[in-house]
């Protein structure tokens, strides 16, 4: 298992508090673009300005039903947070410099499963 420091990482919550901050007129919008039986994909896109049609940032995540605790009964929450964290790091909220949300290290640090997307689900994502 790789070796990394969890408090280099920060949480989404602290990348909202600043994304709100800065721009209080922004917009955070989620989309569930696939599921499946055990699956969620999840897009978010960060708006610095409410009124904008084009976002600054998108992010996306999966999560697997079961995977972890949480996702035996909260997989869609967690994966809309973790894409709302990814696209906040794209648009310039990861202050600490690491990309991945804390939440998403604390994944890897469990050793959370990474199953491979089926070749309809690669075509979805590519047609985004």
């Amino acid at each position: 298992m790789p070796k990394f420091n969890l408090d280099e990482y920060e949480t989404v919550e602290d990348r909202l508090v600043k994304f709100w901050a800065q721009h209080p007129e922004g917009r955070i919008e989620s989309d569930l673009i696939a599921y499946g039986d055990n699956q969620f994909i999840v897009k978010s896109m960060i708006y610095f300005d409410a009124a904008s049609e084009k976002p600054t940032a998108t992010g996306l995540a999966e999560e697997m039903v079961g995977a972890s605790p949480v996702n035996k009964t909260s997989a869609l929450e967690n994966c809309e947070t973790s894409a709302i964290g990814r696209a906040l790091a794209n648009c310039g909220y990861a202050a600490k410099g690491k990309r991945p949300s804390r939440e998403e290290m604390e994944k890897v640090q469990r050793g959370a499963p990474a199953p491979a997307l089926t070749k309809e689900e690669v075509d979805t994502l590519d047609a985004l």
